[in-house]
């Protein structure tokens, strides 16, 4: 697999997938963190995006679980709301960056094309 989307929002969830899919990349895509967590650690990826505010297990929650078993996979949290507070504190947890909501087909092939070619 190439990209894992973890959005607990349908839409965010099936325009990403398109969007990748339409572009020849292989997509799986969970709509909460538990589900996340299971898919990443049963598939290799090359790029995952995580929505920060879900229900049950935040974001940041699963961020810290993949960073647990995987340094240097590249990371992206979607969110709509971000303080510089919480912007360093994903810094310092080796985050790769972060998808502002709304974002632009653009913006996300954009990052998809750094981390896949």
């Amino acid at each position: 697999m190439d990209v894992l989307i973890i959005d607990d929002e349908k839409n965010i969830r099936q325009l990403l997938k398109e969007i990748m899919e339409l572009n020849h990349f292989n997509v799986d895509t969970a709509k909460n963190g538990a589900d996340g967590i299971e898919l990443f650690h049963k598939n290799t990826y090359k790029l995952i995006f995580i929505d920060k505010r879900m229900p049950g297990i935040s974001g940041e929650e699963v961020f810290a679980e993949i960073r647990k078993s995987d340094k240097n996979i590249p990371v992206y949290i979607i969110s709509a709301f971000q303080s510089s507070t919480e912007l360093e504190v994903l810094k310092k947890g080796n985050i790769t960056g972060v998808l502002m909501k709304p974002f632009t087909i653009e913006e996300v092939m954009k990052i998809v094309r750094k981390h896949l070619g």
